[in-house]
């Protein structure tokens, strides 16, 4: 049997950290168009030049819907923004990003989960936008355990 020579076998670890490394971070680009659309919707932008919509998504219903979540937001920036969960899938047709982000504003935090798709060689594009409220258990007021507000969901 033959043993590879200790540099190549380092040589080899090395790359496969670094590999494991990158899959453990969500897509950028599906990323930063999650967080654009959110950003997008809190500050009131016009919707209708966002081109990383999907069809689905720029009928009027889910426009007028999407630009109506501003009045059920926080005023103001978040004080954080933290990626809570990730998952992507790949197949021959294409891929399906779904990010969950947590935007933190004092007394409550907005969980949003935005779905994208992308064909085959094409760009991400948004297909779904579910925002949840939740109140932190332990902050002044709560009067008990957090219960999240009912989603508002638009597919």
């Amino acid at each position: 049997m033959r043993v590879m020579p200790r540099p190549v076998l380092a040589a080899l670890m090395a790359c496969l950290a670094l590999a494991a490394c990158s899959l453990l971070t969500p897509d950028k680009v599906a990323d930063a168009k999650a967080r654009a659309l959110y950003a997008q919707i809190s500050t009131g932008a016009d919707l209708s030049r966002n081109t990383d919509l999907a069809s689905n998504l720029r009928a009027p219903a889910a426009m007028e819907q999407l630009s109506a979540l501003k009045a059920a937001l926080p005023p103001g920036p978040p004080s954080a923004v933290a990626t809570r969960s990730w998952s992507l899938k790949a197949g021959m047709g294409g891929s399906r990003a779904v990010l969950v982000h947590a935007y933190s504003y004092p007394g409550q935090t907005v969980l949003v989960q935005t779905v994208l798709t992308r064909e085959k060689d094409g760009a991400w594009q948004v297909n779904g936008f579910h925002l949840t409220f939740d109140r932190p258990s332990n902050g002044p007021g709560t009067g008990g355990p957090a219960r999240p507000a009912k989603p508002s969901e638009i597919t």
